[in-house]
């Protein structure tokens, strides 16, 4: 990673932070080439030096940004939970008729649903091996934690109320952040910090193509 976080230190962080969102604007706005580590420095308001404290090379923070373009796997898992959640909490009767009735079908229409739950059920277990090999997730499981996420967020159809004390929304992001909390690495910094970068990043791409279409 060209951008380096140290646990336990905020300042430290948070300039990382910065520079990577300035290198970002100075990336787009100028290019690769015209931007130099002295303009990115000038703009945080550190020495040239002190970027070194932070960064690799101007190159790896490059590469750093660009990795980023793709989805990042913190956030495509966040959204699975999240959706998943607000989709069984909205159609109970749906998923209590799919759990309990399986056995009243005829054998290939049970083989088809069979097969599509496979299907969903290996995209939660593709996004952890993904994650564990970035170095995001913690090395658990894969089969056995997918399943305990599903039976965990699917069980909301079970007891959610459109009466109840919070909404839908509130609900999936509860389940959304203990799932997180449970399989993020700690290696790999700050959860928080993590997902206010992805956000940010986010933010900035649909900036620019807004602009980009006027």
């Amino acid at each position: 990673m060209a951008v380096t976080r140290r646990r336990g230190r905020s300042v430290g962080e948070n300039t990382a932070d910065e520079i990577r969102q300035v290198a970002l604007d100075l990336f787009y706005k100028r290019g690769f080439q015209a931007t130099t580590l002295r303009h990115i420095a000038a703009r945080v308001g550190i020495q040239v030096g002190s970027l070194y404290n932070h960064i690799t090379s101007k190159g790896d923070l490059l590469f750093d940004i660009m990795e980023t373009v793709m989805p990042d796997v913190v956030e495509r898992m966040r959204l699975l939970v999240y959706h998943h959640v607000k989709f069984h909490g909205e159609r109970a009767e749906e998923v209590f008729i799919g759990n309990s009735e399986l056995r009243s079908l005829n054998r290939g229409q049970r083989t088809r649903i069979v097969g599509l739950r496979h299907e969903y059920e290996q995209m939660f277990q593709n996004e952890l091996e993904d994650g564990i090999r970035q170095g995001k997730f913690l090395p658990v499981d894969v089969q056995i934690t997918a399943y305990g996420i599903l039976a965990m967020t699917t069980w909301v159809s079970a007891w959610y109320s459109a009466r109840g004390r919070l909404s839908l929304e509130e609900i999936a992001e509860i389940y959304t952040a203990i799932v997180l909390r449970g399989i993020w690495n700690p290696a790999a910094g700050q959860l928080e910090t993590h997902l206010r970068r992805v956000g940010r990043d986010n933010a900035k791409r649909v900036l620019a193509a807004g602009t980009a279409t006027k």
